[in-house]
């Protein structure tokens, strides 16, 4: 994809210059270039399932779009070619009729900088305005458009609204935004249906439906095969090719067995905690080996201490003997039923959501619902309508019920705004006054609501730094700042192994699990730098690299050792090892005897991982 630019207006400025690049002219008209009737033909045929998904599986949930404004959807192919449209707007009379005759070519070189053209030019979506247009004669509309990629990332189209009316730019961008997903996510589900397990999931239980909601595929050796961009968002990273049960936490034999329609809950690679549901294939085998019941597990032996649920989990609970959490624990239980809002800061891993949750469950509101909102999730294009909700008709594309939104569920609980930072400022204008006003007024409405809740904030990042560079609002910092409490990196914390004690159960569940006091050890004397998030995921690796036999230091993962190489060990405690020889197959038998085989430190000398080690012990017949 060219010109690729990083901003809307460097997007326009760019597609300009090629416009000026294609010797046209701003007094140009439109140049209709259509397909012949035979190649016409070729490209209905490839693009089939593409329009028949759009028309038939996306548009009827946002007809309101065609009713309730003078506008008109597009669907072009992945060379700008008008596959179909929908609507019947007068402002097509008022230019060349053929141009949105199915079969016209929208590229910019024939029509000019336009949301199709340009969107399809540098694969992102793209709004663009009335005298945005390169060509004078295309200024009477306003248009935003996204592209659509196929569940192999390729791309195969752009879907396109446009009006001539001065609709919300926001609005229409975001939900051609969600519309192309929607689309996205039926090619997904079409393809993949009949033979794979497909998990859905997104920032909260709540919004599972929702069109923007991550959406993967993993086959019976649990090997992820496809997702949505959307999942990718949510996770931070690439999925495809991943291990669903590396990615979840959750191995892929207990979620193909999980309930339909019972939502689970995970952290795995992610920043914060997600919620999905599962589907499993329409064809599923009887004998799959993903059939079984659930729960499996290797032993009918108990742990020797019960796991406290999470939602039961209290401020007290969080009290394992560290002094700086000791500290915010004892702050937050003064103003426990106060209405004194807390910002929750630290690093990304620390637990500041489930800080914030056991604040919540330790309050006289617990009976109340504590609604999480990340902000850096929701697409900044609907934080506004998802957070103070919007009356039927409020914009181009909402919901024909209106939505009540996240601040009015959170009415008499506690409202939890996590990565409160990543709010747009608009947005953070309109939750001053909510704030201020104890009242929330839903877009596209006069009527306000009134609304109590207790607000809990939680970021990484220094909101003050952000204050002083004008990316957060002063007066809401504020408000929302009554008591900040800082959880400290889990590298300074003196009670980790307390920690591991109080994770292993929830993690192992009834299987009663020991661990070796080296691996201790390496875990009080580890840099953390995904702090207890990173924590958790070592010693589900663990686990199951133990095969539910104590845990050694040889069972943690490799890339646990990764981040322990700048740690030196001293002179003092290295093995007096024999002058290096030619050959591993002289010095490994050496190493391996003074270090009384410990094969992590044996790794750490040669500067090798363990698992060659470990490989070359076999080969010697040593081990």
């Amino acid at each position: 994809m060219s010109d690729k630019a990083h901003s809307h207006s460097e997007i326009i400025q760019a597609s300009w210059r090629r416009c000026q690049s294609f010797g046209l002219s701003q007094k140009n008209s439109p140049e209709i270039v259509k397909l012949d009737t035979g190649d016409w033909g070729d490209v209905r045929d490839r693009s089939h399932d593409l329009i028949a998904t759009t028309q038939e599986q996306v548009l009827p949930f946002y007809e309101n779009i065609l009713v309730n404004s003078n506008s008109l959807v597009l669907l072009a192919d992945n060379d700008g070619n008008l596959l179909s449209r929908w609507g019947r707007p007068g402002f097509i009379n008022q230019m060349e009729k053929h141009l949105f005759d199915e079969g016209t070519n929208w590229r910019e070189k024939y029509n000019g900088t336009n949301a199709v053209g340009t969107a399809l030019q540098t694969g992102e979506a793209v709004a663009v305005g009335r005298d945005e247009h390169y060509l004078i004669a295309n200024r009477y509309m306003t248009a935003s458009a996204a592209p659509i990629f196929n569940s192999d990332r390729h791309l195969v189209g752009v879907l396109n609204i446009s009006s001539d009316a001065y609709l919300p730019t926001s609005h229409v961008a975001g939900m051609v935004k969600v519309m192309t997903q929607s689309v996205e996510n039926q090619l997904i589900i079409a393809t993949y249906r009949h033979h794979c397990h497909m998990l859905t999931f997104n920032t909260s239980s709540d919004n599972l439906a929702s069109q923007w909601a991550g959406l993967l595929v993993f086959n019976e050796t649990g090997d992820i095969i496809a997702a949505n961009r959307r999942a990718d968002l949510l996770v931070g990273q690439t999925l495809v090719g991943l291990d669903i049960g590396s990615v979840t936490g959750i191995s892929a034999l207990k979620l193909s067995a999980h309930p339909e329609h019972h939502p689970l809950s995970f952290i795995g690679l992610s920043k914060y905690r997600l919620f999905g549901t599962i589907k499993r294939p329409v064809n599923r085998a009887i004998r799959s080996p993903l059939s079984a019941p659930f729960p499996i597990s290797g032993s009918s032996i108990p742990s020797q201490k019960a796991a406290i649920k999470p939602s039961e989990r209290q401020l007290q609970h969080l009290d394992l003997g560290d002094i700086k959490m000791q500290k915010a624990i004892r702050q937050a239980q003064s103003v426990v039923n106060s209405d004194i809002p807390l910002v929750i800061q630290g690093e990304t891993g620390v637990g500041k959501e489930v800080f914030a949750k056991a604040t919540h469950a330790s309050s006289s509101r617990a009976h109340k619902k504590l609604v999480a909102v990340n902000c850096a999730a929701i697409p900044a294009d609907l934080v506004e309508s998802e957070l103070f909700g919007y009356v039927k008709g409020a914009f181009t594309g909402a919901n024909t019920k209106g939505s009540i939104g996240y601040i009015r569920q959170a009415d008499g609980g506690t409202l939890m705004l996590d990565e409160i930072g990543d709010m747009p400022l608009h947005v953070q204008a309109r939750l001053l006054r909510v704030l201020q006003e104890k009242a929330v007024t839903p877009l596209g409405s006069t009527e306000s609501y009134s609304v109590d809740f207790r607000v809990i904030c939680a970021t990484h990042q220094s909101l003050r730094e952000a204050v002083a560079q004008k990316k957060f609002r002063e007066d809401l910092y504020y408000r929302i700042n009554g008591l900040t409490l800082f959880l400290p990196a889990l590298k300074e914390r003196s009670d980790i192994n307390a920690l591991v004690n109080v994770l292993l159960p929830e993690l192992a569940g009834e299987i009663s699990t020991q661990i070796d006091d080296d691996v201790f050890a390496l875990f009080n004397r580890h840099p953390w730098p995904g702090n207890i998030r990173q924590l958790v995921n070592t010693l589900r690796v663990a686990l199951a690299l133990s095969n539910n036999e104590r845990v050694q230091t040889h069972h943690l993962p490799d890339d646990f050792f990764l981040d322990l190489r700048n740690d030196v060990i001293p002179l003092s405690s290295q093995p007096e090892v024999t002058p290096r020889v030619a050959s591993w197959r002289e010095s490994l038998p050496l190493l391996y005897a003074e270090t009384e085989g410990n094969i992590t430190r044996i790794a750490e000398i040669s500067g090798v991982s363990r698992n060659t080690i470990y490989k070359r012990l076999r080969m010697l017949g040593i081990k």
